[in-house]
């Protein structure tokens, strides 16, 4: 019954088939807990030819019409400039590739916020790099004539989050014209740093001490602010905002008529 569409040629991460230490010896001594966050090590090789020649190699066979990727793309890869030229033309060779070949009419990404302060705690690239990466992906749809949307997916109540964090990630998402699908509330997870923050408040690296919304109605209080543009929130969102000392967005989401 195969019609010849792949649904996902990737995996949890799309995008990073086949990186690794180019210097392995740097990387057994090394002590950094991620190779990508705050900045790319310059020892990881981040050359996306590997995954084209899967994606050429894929739809040159005979009964397959068209490979998609449902998988999330690290997108903070496509926008990262290695000190080989040779590198960075087939990372915008793979850029192009991906969107104009291999979108099934929406594309998974995750910035996971928009606050610069979670996303270090998260150890996620800046927001402005999603909006950066938006800018590529809406300029090769309009060279290719192409009408594809880029679907973000955000988290609430991480630790570190806070719900004046939440109300400017809804402003932000509105701006861009983004009504939230894909969203999720933070749940412990074993073995990561999210977690060990959550249970013991503080940060394992710095020990800094980092809140956390725990309560049902704390979680319920940040998730509200995916959905502002639900009738059933607007009142309970306004009257949250002034009682954070945060009225100024109250325009921002409803309109001037919404302020007092």
């Amino acid at each position: 019954d195969f019609k010849g569409n792949l649904s996902d040629l990737g995996g949890p991460s799309a995008n990073m088939y086949k990186m690794g230490g180019k210097d392995l010896s740097l990387c057994k001594r090394c002590k950094r807990p991620s190779c990508i966050h705050p900045k790319v090590c310059p020892n990881l090789n981040t050359d996306h030819r590997p995954l084209l020649d899967i994606y050429y190699a894929v739809d040159s066979l005979p009964e397959i019409k068209r490979s998609f990727i449902g998988s999330g793309v690290r997108y903070d890869l496509l926008l990262h400039q290695s000190k080989d030229a040779t590198v960075n033309k087939i990372t915008a060779e793979y850029t192009r590739e991906l969107i104009a070949r291999h979108v099934s009419g929406r594309l998974k990404v995750a910035p996971e916020h928009t606050s610069d302060r979670v996303l270090s705690i998260m150890r996620k690239p800046s927001f402005g790099q999603f909006q950066e990466f938006k800018k590529i992906f809406d300029r090769i749809n309009r060279e290719e004539g192409l009408r594809q949307q880029l679907i973000p997916y955000f988290i609430s109540s991480h630790p570190g989050c806070k719900e004046e964090d939440m109300a400017e990630l809804a402003v932000i998402t509105k701006r861009l014209d983004f009504h939230l699908e894909q969203v999720q509330d933070f749940t412990p997870t074993p073995m990561t740093v999210a977690t060990t923050i959550y249970y013991s408040g503080y940060h394992p690296y710095s020990l800094q001490k980092i809140d956390t919304a725990k309560s049902e109605k704390e979680k319920k209080q940040q998730n509200m602010f995916f959905f502002w543009y639900k009738r059933e929130f607007r009142e309970q969102i306004m009257t949250l905002l002034r009682r954070i000392h945060r009225a100024d967005l109250i325009p921002k989401l409803y309109g001037k008529e919404r302020e007092k």
